[in-house]
């Protein structure tokens, strides 16, 4: 080999040794973020002269909702940790009185694709007392839970 094509070849393989060496990894996927605007109407949780009561409320980050959506009420209020152990990467409780707002950002560390809401109204037969909405990964997704005198509801918010 001439000593023109060797020079050739080396400067090649260098060049190519050099473009493998700058490549860097693909950057981390974004984490998944879950920010949540809580209100409790001023007739949440009504007692029977309709003065609004404080009332429990639960949220969950959760791996699928099979099993929170299955459950019954005394089974979520009583032993939800049991009841959502396959399921469950994070669980908050607070109590809201009535009129009263709560904000918070979850950053899950695990696998969370839904976010479940559990309500502990007083007269529970006459209400809906839980809720559900999908969580997205890899981004930031809002939601608005307004817990009314007898139900909850989830809405995802736009920015």
């Amino acid at each position: 080999m001439n000593t023109r094509k060797y020079a050739l070849v080396v400067a090649v393989a260098a060049w190519v040794v050099l473009l493998a060496a700058c490549a860097s990894p693909p950057p981390p996927p974004k984490p998944t973020i879950v920010r949540i605007d809580l209100t409790a109407a001023d007739s949440v949780n009504a007692d029977v002269t309709g003065r609004g009561m404080p009332v429990v409320v639960r949220y969950y980050l959760l791996q699928s909702t099979g099993a929170f959506d299955s459950a019954d009420y005394f089974s979520l209020f009583e032993r939800d940790d049991t009841v959502l152990a396959a399921s469950k990467v994070l669980r908050e409780e607070l109590t809201l009185r009535p009129g009263q707002r709560h904000s918070v950002e979850l950053r899950p560390l695990g696998d969370a694709h839904a976010l479940g809401v559990f309500v502990a109204f007083r007269d529970f037969n006459q209400t809906l007392w839980r809720a559900t909405a999908p969580v997205p990964q890899n981004m930031t997704t809002s939601y608005s839970i307004r817990v009314d005198r007898n139900s909850v509801s989830i809405t995802p918010r736009a920015y």
